[in-house]
């Protein structure tokens, strides 16, 4: 016991005397010694992010200022590099069109960036050029100077001399030095790219000679294998397939970022890091949380506009909806499609987009989404099966335009389409597609297909995991502050303020001040009817019908068939009142007419036929009580309160009182015709079959006893009814 109780008094003595050490005044000013600065940097150091690697993309034609912007890019990505062993990867994305476009690149400037690229300078960067459609021109000198080459499935390299009358012979040694001093694609292969009056011939299975050479080595009995890749009179065009398979001279063959983060083994989240170092990000935060609606649309919409008139050219969209109504979708999708290319979009989506809201998060450049979030899936709305077969139209459209394949994206609306997996038989390549897409592919007979991913009666849903895995989403991001590491942007994006404009306009799409303008609007109108001319009823009348349609055009649901039935409308009741007295078939008409372009204004549906629509029924029905309601209060309004209201009871005309009537029944009974029957007089108006006529000098109501009497016609009188003649053509 004595022994283990002197162990521990040992311990504590040396405890204490340790902690003695560290408080002594020398320890502590030892600490102190440090410069603040240097602190302040270790520590900025260790919160830094390392750069793994960066992704530059390299507009195409290569033209004007593109190369200095390119080497700035570079520049400022070596400035940044703060320990010398670090070699981050650059890749240079460069993205073809299939329409010719991308051709026009400049010699000289193409040539200035495969330089840099060669420099010493550059040698602290490992460049790997990522090649998207068919790159020529003298593009092709870029991916020459790179350490690596991959290229899409679809990608084509070659045709550099295509922008040229004749080949120069700076041009030659150009494409030779370039490509010898990386010698990923030979020398006299590049020659091949660009000059047509070359010949060049694959031999002994890696090397590669012009015609002359060839010769000369066939006559020295040095040739075991050969073939002729490039014949005189042609330009080199080799595919990806060609490139990676039957040569081997390209590293790899990638359909999208994630599969070339696995082949180059850098983390996935780090590739995305700038997608243009020399750009100055100006960027901007959205929100559209809850159902989508066509007022939100419209209002994210608009904010947008702004934001890209402003300068902003970074936009960030968080989701969080289960979906909403299909058309303001469509209009959010097409909005983001047409938006400029030097914008770019980030849909981030930390816990669900289901339904056809994930069409907007296909609409943007990139896909951020969180591993535990969900994409696609049952959610608000229901397409219709000719909603599924316009969707699965609709996206085939926009999938071009939006570098998606839609097939996915189609399932996760529609239950009932089938999605498989894809493979390239000798590739690691795969594709989520259904058979429709399949066969819209340029080269569908070297796909094979596997497994269907979806599941009979239920629309997909993936999380962000499987999203990710299969390259539907483009990174892993569970929060804002996740984006904004990844290019450099302020920790707190703001959401953009409404201007006075943005909340006028978010004043008139409310739904309240839509019906009020109608409840008034129709008061308006009736009152209109029982005035002299036209007054200030039928003023505000118009105001009211104008800004309630006004107001459904912000809010999406009203266009040109609304428009021209509520016009039409109120025309053909107009008629019927003033033209063609009674209550025919212009009347019946012309109102069924105006409730029904009233009733489309509020809604996007004729008739519902989900539960999203049949959610949108009871605001109709709102709209057609708010009609009878308004035709009552203008009934009662203009018998009870206007005729005892100072001013307002000038405009409008009272029905006579019992005096006054009787005071018109006994002037109509005075007057006595009679002395003109047998006179002889011609009409003042068509008799069809009333109208004026002058008989003698007297101008009378006349009524024709039969057939229609022309203006100017020769009348006599026959009969005499009252304060009425009757008359006869004097022709018959």
């Amino acid at each position: 016991m004595l022994k283990a109780r002197g162990t521990w008094i040992r311990w504590a003595e040396a405890f204490l005397l340790l902690a003695l050490v560290m408080m002594s005044p020398s320890a502590v000013l030892s600490q102190q010694d440090v410069p603040a600065a240097e602190a302040e940097n270790q520590a900025n150091q260790a919160a830094a992010p390392k750069l793994t690697g960066v992704r530059l993309k390299i507009p195409l034609p290569i033209s004007g200022t593109v190369d200095t912007d390119v080497k700035k890019s570079l520049q400022k990505l070596l400035s940044r590099l703060a320990d010398k062993d670090e070699r981050p990867i650059v890749i240079l994305e460069i993205e073809g069109d299939p329409d010719g476009k991308s051709r026009g690149s400049e010699f000289e400037r193409s040539l200035a960036i495969a330089r840099f690229l060669t420099s010493k300078e550059a040698t602290r960067l490992k460049t790997v050029a990522y090649l998207k459609g068919p790159i020529e021109g003298h593009a092709a000198l870029v991916p020459l100077a790179c350490e690596q080459i991959v290229m899409h499935p679809e990608a084509q390299l070659g045709n550099a001399g295509i922008d040229e009358a004749s080949i120069s012979t700076t041009m030659r040694h150009a494409y030779e030095e370039i490509a010898g001093f990386r010698n990923v694609l030979p020398p006299q292969l590049a020659l091949g790219m660009l000059d047509p009056g070359l010949e060049i011939y694959h031999v002994n299975d890696r090397r590669f000679v012009s015609g002359e050479e060839y010769a000369k080595l066939k006559d020295e009995g040095q040739v075991a294998t050969s073939e002729k890749l490039v014949p005189r009179g042609q330009m080199a065009l080799f595919t990806a397939n060609q490139l990676r398979q039957d040569l081997q001279l390209i590293s790899h063959v990638s359909e999208n970022y994630r599969q070339l983060a696995a082949m180059l083994e850098i983390p996935e989240n780090q590739i995305t890091q700038d997608l243009g170092l020399n750009r100055d990000w100006k960027a901007a935060r959205f929100v559209m949380d809850g159902e989508i609606s066509n007022r939100m649309v419209q209002r994210t919409s608009l904010s947008m506009q702004d934001a890209v008139t402003g300068g902003v050219n970074f936009m960030l969209i968080e989701l969080k909806s289960q979906g909403g109504d299909p058309v303001a979708c469509e209009n959010m999708v097409n909005f983001l499609l047409g938006l400029p290319d030097s914008v770019h979009t980030v849909a981030l989506i930390t816990e669900e987009a289901s339904s056809n809201a994930s069409l907007i998060a296909m609409a943007c450049d990139e896909i951020a989404i969180a591993p535990n979030a969900n994409l696609g899936g049952e959610g608000s709305y229901h397409y219709t099966q000719q909603g599924r077969v316009d969707l699965e139209n609709y996206l085939s459209k926009i999938s071009v335009e939006a570098k998606r394949s839609w097939s996915i994206w189609g399932a996760m609306n529609d239950p009932e389409l089938k999605v498989f997996r894809y493979e390239r038989p000798g590739t690691t390549l795969t594709k989520y597609l259904s058979e429709r897409e399949a066969t819209e592919l340029a080269d569908p007979q070297e796909w094979k297909q596997g497994p269907e991913i979806t599941q009979p009666d239920a629309a997909l849903q993936l999380t962000g995991t499987q999203a990710l895995d299969w390259g539907v989403a483009d990174a892993g991001a569970a929060s804002v502050s996740d984006i904004t590491r990844r290019y450099g942007l302020p920790d707190e994006l703001e959401i953009p303020k409404q201007n006075w404009a943005h909340q006028f306009v978010e004043i008139l799409a409310k739904p309240s001040l839509a019906m009020f303008c109608l409840f008034i609007g129709v008061i308006a109108l009736i009152s209109e009817f029982k005035a002299p001319g036209v007054g200030i009823p039928g003023f505000v009348a118009v105001m009211c019908f104008g800004l309630f349609f006004w107001s459904r055009f912000l809010n999406g649901t009203a266009g040109w068939l609304e428009a021209m039935l509520i016009v039409g409308g109120l025309f053909f009741i107009i008629l019927e009142i003033l033209v063609l007295p009674g209550f025919g078939i212009f009347g019946l008409g012309g109102g069924a007419m105006f409730i029904t372009g009233i009733v489309l204004a509020m809604q996007t549906f004729i008739w519902p036929t989900t539960d999203y629509e049949l959610d949108q029924v009871p605001y109709s029905l709102a709209t057609i009580l708010v009609l009878f309601s308004g035709m009552i209060a203008a009934a009662f309004f203009a018998k009870h309160v206007l005729p005892r209201t100072p001013f307002l009871n000038q405009t409008m005309l009272n029905a006579p009182d019992d005096e006054a009537q009787e005071e018109i029944r006994r002037r109509e009974t005075i007057v006595d015709l009679t002395h003109l029957v047998g006179s002889a007089g011609h009409a003042l108006t068509p008799l069809r079959p009333s109208g004026k006529a002058k008989i003698g000098h007297e101008i009378v109501s006349v009524t024709s006893d039969g057939d229609m009497i022309e203006q100017g016609e020769k009348v006599v009188v026959v009969q005499v009814r009252g304060n009425y003649a009757i008359v006869r053509s004097e022709s018959q």
